[in-house]
């Protein structure tokens, strides 16, 4: 990330665009670089970690007397839990109610805007507040109890997890103790450069709220056309956020997030829509033998590159003219027909009128297409890369 930031002459002050931010990589090395960042994702889980990452050194040092306050705060609150409280599913009451408290002083002390808590449901908590919040919320995993399940993104509860009287309390100062020195010494760069204007939000890749030709470049890695639920991995996370899975704002957010397994629908056959690569795949996907290859397959594929060209329609529109996108991604397959992506994202950058092209291929060994017991039986066979792709728009 520092090379590909050095390699497009990144300067103090340039405004680097994420729309994939995930855990936030792009955001905290942009930021440390002197760069206002503006790093998005559809999941709420995502964006406080990002968030997190950005807390600044000098509030960091501070933050185990800071912790211990937060928990006398949280001692003196008395919380109603309510019985659709999807944390309840992991912990017992007594937990999430302990939980819930020390959660209820992070948001009111550290997580207000305009005298109002934010809602870590629908809005990204500042830095120092996401801190707090992600080392409660790693705490108390530590006490749930998980199903064994074959693939490792299947996070499911056995059963409520128990923690004894105040074990949650002392996880969650010992947390903050590990995180801080996690910090400490993941600091390369000085904060004096940082930026206090960065942007970590909630946003679908497919509407940024940007303005047209205001961002310098883009740095991100797509969502991989993997058929993987990377909502169902963060699935104690978000229940700790208060998001429930049998709820309709968790069926909307997997709906929404590009590479869902969730089908909306397949936009009308177009010869104009798609690179003509793309279309090839997709026809390939379609006329294979293989069970529901013609119908549910197809269209899962067909609306993942739907929304990546929506995407890259938006990353367009942002991009200053001469900007330059580089996206990482990497190769998978469908049954037996490759789905080089890198290729592919080129392809439709390039139908949409980009200067485009692969300029690193690096072998991968281990993908998370081989958690999938079927595809580990033709591992030996395959070639995965993960692919390096500049995309540039024209002046």
């Amino acid at each position: 990330m520092s090379d590909t930031l050095l390699g497009l002459g990144s300067k103090p002050g340039w405004k680097i665009l994420d729309p994939w931010n995930g855990s936030g990589t792009t955001s905290s090395i942009a930021d440390q670089f002197g760069c206002q960042v503006f790093g998005y994702d559809i999941n709420p889980v995502a964006t406080m970690v990002a968030s997190a990452r950005l807390a600044r050194l000098d509030d960091i040092e501070h933050s185990s007397g800071l912790a211990s306050e937060l928990l006398n705060v949280a001692s003196r609150t008395t919380v109603k839990i309510s019985t659709a409280d999807p944390l309840l599913s992991w912990l017992d009451v007594r937990t999430t109610r302990s939980f819930r408290a020390v959660e209820q002083s992070i948001l009111s002390l550290l997580g207000t805007k305009g005298g109002v808590c934010v809602n870590a449901q629908t809005q990204t908590p500042p830095p120092f507040a996401s801190f707090f919040l992600l080392c409660l919320i790693m705490a108390a995993k530590q006490f749930t109890i998980i199903k064994n399940n074959s693939n490792p993104t299947w996070v499911t509860p056995e059963k409520a997890g128990k923690a004894k009287l105040g074990a949650l309390e002392c996880s969650f100062l010992e947390m903050v103790a590990k995180c801080t020195l996690d910090k400490e010494g993941d600091v390369r760069f000085c904060d004096a450069v940082n930026h206090s204007s960065n942007v970590v939000a909630l946003s679908d890749s497919k509407e940024l709220p940007l303005a047209d030709d205001s961002i310098d470049a883009v740095i991100t890695s797509p969502p991989y056309c993997t058929r993987i639920d990377y909502f169902r991995a963060t699935l104690f996370e978000l229940a700790a956020l208060g998001i429930c899975p049998s709820s309709d704002q968790y069926r909307a957010l997997r709906s929404k997030a590009m590479g869902t397994n969730l089908v909306r629908g397949v936009a009308p056959e177009s010869p104009h829509n798609l690179a003509g690569e793309i279309v090839s795949v997709l026809d390939k996907i379609k006329g294979h033998q293989s069970k529901a290859s013609s119908t549910y397959y197809y269209k899962h594929y067909k609306q993942y590159f739907d929304d990546a060209g929506a995407s890259l329609d938006e990353i367009i529109r942002v991009l200053k003219p001469g900007g330059t996108a580089i996206l990482v991604v990497q190769s998978s397959y469908y049954k037996d027909i490759p789905i080089n992506l890198g290729d592919l994202f080129v392809a439709m950058g390039r139908h949409k009128g980009l200067d485009g092209r692969v300029v690193l291929k690096v072998p991968v060994k281990r993908v998370l297409a081989s958690i999938n017991p079927h595809a580990r039986r033709h591992a030996g066979t395959r070639i995965y890369t993960e692919d390096v792709v500049a995309l540039k728009k024209e002046f």
